[in-house]
């Protein structure tokens, strides 16, 4: 299946995964169109890939898929505001969300494209305590990402269901090298930069974006179409991927305070509820608090032992992902 795919149009090809995608399909030799909001973006510089600005609309969209193999789309949602749960905002947030994944899945159906739909982990059911599922209400009613990935999620199912050939993986939080956020949003380069003093006292899965891109492929060979595919990679405390990272990035290594999750969740709910009443933004960090507790670790799904992905040893990540910031920044 996969050597039949030589064309491939990716959305969020200077997103995290995204940039892994986009190398590993220029390492199969394919030819890759990014789609972009922005006019020559630094992640896609010296990559031999088209450039394509496509408006945030997608309304130029089903031109643009016309005679590509494959579509991946590696996007959505963009960081999501903070609203209370419910109201006319944060429903807004979803729907616009789930309007921009079905003009995604008409694109594909209408050229008989093959689809890749990168989701999340945070959507993976998952057996919880009393506790933890009321923990878990907490973290999702502080912003409203999680309904919109679920409900995307559920759209290309559907569609799926219908005869769209679509993959969808649901992938651990990302480490690895090309990440291109901004300090507040990169844990590895804030750990670089000593920026974790505390964190929350929870385990979590993580996979290198490599394997992500990989697993992808091997999913297409197999044609794993319409059904999730929970990726994971490595399972850790945040106490201890700190200490690793900055024992690799040979720092200074101080073991960070641990804080109560719950604790935690509740005055980041109550900040942002703050900030919403004066009219204001919230710091961008408090927004990626409420994700970081929702990456819970998870085992190996029998989706992908069956795709047989390799998943790399986390120091050879975390190595990857400290050359490429000290190389980009100089550190």
């Amino acid at each position: 299946m996969t050597e039949r795919l030589r064309r491939v149009l990716v959305l969020g090809a200077t997103g995290h995964v995204g940039q892994a995608i986009v190398r590993h399909a220029l390492a199969c030799g394919r030819e890759v169109t990014a789609l972009t909001r922005r006019n020559n973006p630094e992640p896609l510089r010296n990559l031999d890939v088209k450039t394509v600005c496509v408006d945030p609309d997608l309304q130029n969209l089903p031109d643009l898929v016309s005679g590509h193999d494959l579509l991946i789309d590696a996007a959505g949602p963009y960081r999501l505001v903070p609203e209370l749960p419910g109201s006319p905002p944060w429903q807004g947030q979803v729907e616009s969300a789930v309007r921009r994944t079905e003009k995604v899945v008409e694109a594909a159906r209408r050229h008989g494209t093959l689809l890749v739909h990168v989701s999340s982990c945070t959507t993976v059911p998952r057996p919880m305590s009393s506790r933890q599922r009321a923990a878990a209400v907490w973290r999702r009613s502080i912003s409203p990402y999680f309904e919109a990935k679920t409900a995307m999620e559920r759209n290309v199912i559907a569609a799926a269901r219908n005869g769209l050939r679509a993959v969808i993986v649901n992938p651990g939080a990302f480490l690895g090298p090309w990440e291109y956020r901004t300090v507040e949003a990169s844990f590895v380069r804030s750990v670089m930069d000593g920026r974790f003093p505390m964190v929350l006292d929870q385990a979590m899965c993580v996979i290198d974006v490599c394997d992500v891109a990989e697993a992808i492929d091997r999913a297409l060979a197999k044609e794993f179409y319409g059904r999730p595919i929970p990726l994971s990679g490595h399972n850790i405390s945040l106490q201890d991927l700190v200490i690793l990272t900055a024992q690799l990035a040979k720092m200074r290594q101080v073991r960070p305070f641990l804080l109560p999750p719950d604790v935690v969740l509740a005055s980041v709910y109550w900040i942002q509820r703050g900030f919403m009443a004066c009219g204001l933004p919230a710091p961008e960090q408090l927004g990626f608090i409420p994700l970081i507790a929702d990456v819970l670790p998870m085992p190996r799904s029998p989706e992908q032992m069956a795709l047989g992905v390799t998943i790399r040893p986390l120091e050879e990540t975390l190595m990857e992902a400290i050359a490429f910031h000290r190389q980009r920044h100089f550190l």
